[in-house]
């Protein structure tokens, strides 16, 4: 699965960062545009100034959130088991002069070539959990190569939404929430709420604060807008209004802060 999951993301890189080249100018006048509105707060109330502090980014896909925390002045390492997306995210950072970025190609599981207590802060964005199998092991190495009381903070989808499906402007049940496992095509775990709370703390981290909030305008991939296009199946309905669309009625994103 791990392979299958590796040549899934190098196939796709090249086109997967042209879908992101308009974020990457905005994050180089307004860094803070890398990080949901909500969760931005939370990163400056644990963290304070990121000048010269070093964050590690697992599983850093289009590398929005590496290049915000460089631009912030961290010193960043940026890891993915794909190499296309490394490669893609090196051009990127060249064109826009994103310093202070190191490339490493590495398993979010593993982490072998990350020192033990390097790092103040390791962070991952939304969609990064769908992609592990073995999340136990994946915080114990967070754990691991943080340093003392070190940072964890995640952003991802929130695990309620994942029974749920929009399918011709019908709010529909697609499954159980307690069936995780990928199925036939589909590569991605949908774990459960507790699947994350005990991984970490099986890891040694101690929870800090935990956030659930709904897609908000100004972030970058999560403001759901009503759609404009009369061809659309979904023209007319207010995304954000509950009563139009039950979806809304949801958090769709989870935030968890946790210490070493």
């Amino acid at each position: 699965m791990r392979e299958i999951i590796k040549k899934h993301w190098n196939d796709r890189s090249d086109e997967y960062y042209k879908g992101s080249m308009e974020y990457y100018s905005e994050i180089k006048e307004n860094p803070k545009r890398a990080f949901p509105v909500m969760l931005y707060p939370l990163i400056e109330k644990y963290l304070g100034n990121l000048k010269d502090k070093k964050v590690c980014v697992p599983s850093s896909g289009d590398n929005v959130a590496a290049f915000g925390f460089a631009v912030l002045g961290a010193k960043v390492t940026s890891c993915d088991v794909s190499e296309n997306q490394l490669r893609n995210a090196e051009i990127i950072a060249g064109k826009y002069n994103f310093s202070n970025i190191e490339f490493i190609c590495q398993d979010s599981m593993k982490l072998e070539k990350i020192k033990n207590e390097e790092y103040d802060l390791v962070y991952t964005s939304n969609g990064v959990h769908v992609w592990i199998d073995d999340m136990p092991s994946m915080y114990k190495n967070f754990h691991r190569v943080l340093k003392p009381s070190g940072y964890n903070i995640f952003f991802e989808t929130h695990p309620v939404t994942r029974p749920f499906g929009w399918d011709n402007k019908d709010f529909k049940i697609k499954k159980l929430y307690e069936d995780v496992e990928p199925h036939g095509d589909d590569l991605c775990y949908e774990w459960r709420m507790q699947d994350f709370i005990n991984a970490i703390a099986s890891a040694g981290f101690t929870i800090k604060e935990m956030q659930e909030f709904h897609s908000v305008e100004g972030d970058l991939d999560d403001y759901l807008p009503q759609e404009k296009d009369p061809k659309h199946e979904n023209y007319g309905i207010d995304m954000k209004d509950w009563k139009q669309n039950p979806w809304a009625a949801l958090p769709q994103c989870l935030c968890l802060c946790s210490q070493k």
